[in-house]
């Protein structure tokens, strides 16, 4: 009797210094620009993160008025 159990993978966390909650956009976003640098789409990577970080520093901003 052989039940097969599917092994889910193991997230990797960010580092804290991200403040991206695990299953979050910025979560994915920051992945995913990951995953570009790697394969060697520089530009794109950097696109995606310069977009995201434009958008966190938007919320810091309005929060600190």
């Amino acid at each position: 009797m052989s039940k097969k159990v599917k092994k889910r993978r193991a997230r990797s966390k960010l580092p804290a210094q991200y403040n991206a909650p695990p299953g979050s956009a910025r979560e994915r976003a920051i992945k995913q620009a990951a995953k570009l640098y790697k394969s060697g789409k520089k530009q794109q990577a950097f696109r995606l993160r310069e977009r995201m970080e434009r958008r966190e520093r938007a919320k810091k901003k309005s929060k600190k008025r």
